[in-house]
C-alpha cells in the first residue's frame, strides 16, 4: 500500500512540475521587450545586480523555511509468546530550505532581453500564484480570459 502511495504521489509531483515550467517560462517571457522599471514597479527592487560578460543581470530572489511536523505513532502490539510491547516511531522534523531565484538580462536601453530561473521551488511555486510575476500588460492568459468573456456577451 505504502509504495501504490509513493507511486501517485511522486507521479503527482511529475504533472505538477511538466505543466508549472513552460508557465514559468511564458510568465518571465512576458517581460521581455519591456523596461527593467516596469518590472521593479510589480516586483519590487531587486536583490542583487550582476555585470557579467558585458550584460547587466538582475536577481530576484524569494527564500523561505519550511519545517515540517514531527509525528509519532504508536502501536500496541503481540508477539508470538502472548507478550504486548508498544512499537513507536518518529517522523518529521525535518527543516526545508526553499529557494527561487529569477534572473533577467537587461540591455543597454534598460529592456528586458532573456532571462532564467533556479532553485528548488521555481517553477512549481509560482505556477500557484501566477499573477505574481507575470506582466500585467502582457499577460496571455488574461487576454485569453477577456476574449472568453467577450464571446459569451456575443451569443
Amino acid at each position: 500500500m505504502k509504495k501504490i502511495i509513493l507511486f501517485f504521489t511522486v507521479s503527482f509531483m511529475y504533472i505538477n512540475i511538466a505543466q508549472a515550467e513552460p508557465f514559468m517560462d511564458k510568465a518571465l517571457d512576458s517581460w521581455v521587450g519591456y523596461p527593467l522599471e516596469s518590472v521593479i514597479k510589480y516586483w519590487g527592487y531587486p536583490d542583487s545586480q550582476q555585470t557579467i560578460a558585458g550584460k547587466n543581470i538582475y536577481i530576484w530572489e524569494e527564500k523561505s523555511e519550511y519545517q515540517s511536523d514531527t509525528v509519532e505513532r504508536s502501536t500496541i502490539k503481540t508477539d508470538k509468546k502472548g507478550r504486548t510491547y508498544v512499537d513507536t516511531h518518529k517522523s518529521g522534523g525535518s527543516t526545508y530550505e526553499m529557494l527561487c531565484r529569477k534572473i533577467l538580462e537587461v540591455n543597454s536601453d534598460n529592456i528586458v532581453s532573456g532571462y532564467s530561473y533556479k532553485g528548488n521551488i521555481c517553477p512549481n511555486a509560482y505556477f500557484l500564484k501566477a499573477k505574481k510575476i507575470v506582466n500585467p500588460e502582457n499577460n496571455e492568459w488574461e487576454q485569453r480570459k477577456l476574449e472568453k468573456q467577450a464571446k459569451k456577451r456575443n451569443y
